[in-house]
C-alpha cells in the first residue's frame, strides 16, 4: 500500500500539480519541501501506511495553518494575519514537526513565520522561546498570501468530478458509492476550514484597527515587519 501510495503522489506530481483546477494552487512550503515531496518522502519512508497517511494529513494541514497574509488595512496599509498553528504552544508544535520528520528547511520556514507574527504582536516572550530553536536551522524567507477570495462553485471540476462517478459506478459500484463518500467529506471539510480561517483573518485584521500604530508591511514580502 505504501508503493501504490507513493506511486499516486507521483502521479500527482507529474499529472496534476499546477493545471487545471489546481492550477492557482500555492504549497507554503514551496520554497523548502513541498507537500507533494514531503508526501513522497514520508509513502516512502514511514513505517507503515497508516502513519505515511497521518504525516501528510498533518503536513497538508500545516500548509493552510503556518501561512502568514498580508491583509487589507485602513489608508491603504496591510495587516499581518496568520494561521492557528502560530497560535499554538511552541513545545507542542515543535514536537509534532519532529514526530512527522520535518526536515530542517521546512521548520526554519515555521519558526521564522512564528518569529514574525511574534514581532507583529510585540511578544518578547515568544522572541525569547524561540531564539534558541532558530539556532543550526538554514536562513529561510517567508511569502505573503493574499487573503482567500469568497469560494465560488466551479462547474468544469464538479463536471469532472461527476463523470469520473459515473464511470467508476459502471465498473465497481461500492467503489463508486466509497468514491462519493470521500470526496463528500473531504470538500466538507475544506469548507469548515476555509470558513474558518475567514473568520481568525477578520478578526486579526479588526483586532489591527484597535491598536492604533502598527509597523509597516509590505504587501509582497515579510522582512519590513522586522526590526
Amino acid at each position: 500500500m505504501q508503493r501504490a501510495l507513493a506511486a499516486a503522489i507521483r502521479g500527482y506530481r507529474r499529472w496534476l500539480s499546477g493545471r487545471g483546477p489546481l492550477a492557482r494552487v500555492r504549497c507554503s512550503f514551496h520554497a523548502s519541501e513541498s507537500c507533494s515531496a514531503f508526501g513522497l518522502r514520508a509513502a516512502t519512508s514511514a513505517p507503515s501506511t497508516w502513519q505515511a497517511v497521518g504525516r501528510i494529513r498533518r503536513r497538508l494541514r500545516r500548509c493552510r495553518d503556518v501561512s502568514l497574509y498580508a491583509l487589507p488595512g485602513e489608508h491603504g496599509r496591510h495587516v499581518l494575519g496568520w494561521g492557528a498553528d502560530h497560535d499554538r504552544d511552541l513545545d507542542e508544535l515543535r514536537a509534532e514537526l519532529a514526530r512527522d520528520d520535518e526536515s530542517p528547511a521546512a521548520r526554519a520556514l515555521i519558526l521564522t513565520a512564528r518569529e514574525l507574527v511574534a514581532r507583529w504582536r510585540s511578544d518578547p516572550r515568544e522572541l525569547a522561546a524561540l531564539h534558541p530553536h532558530r539556532h543550526g536551522l538554514p536562513p529561510s524567507a517567508v511569502a505573503l498570501r493574499a487573503p482567500p477570495p469568497p469560494r465560488r462553485v466551479r462547474v468544469a471540476p464538479l463536471a469532472v468530478i461527476l463523470a469520473l462517478l459515473v464511470a467508476l459506478a459502471l465498473v465497481a459500484p461500492w467503489a463508486a458509492v466509497t468514491a462519493l463518500v470521500l470526496t463528500a467529506g473531504l470538500a466538507w471539510r475544506s469548507r469548515r476550514a476555509r470558513l474558518s480561517l475567514r473568520r481568525r483573518l477578520r478578526a486579526q485584521r479588526d483586532a489591527a484597527s484597535l491598536r492604533g500604530a502598527l509597523p509597516i508591511l509590505d504587501a509582497t514580502s515579510a522582512r519590513s515587519v522586522l526590526p
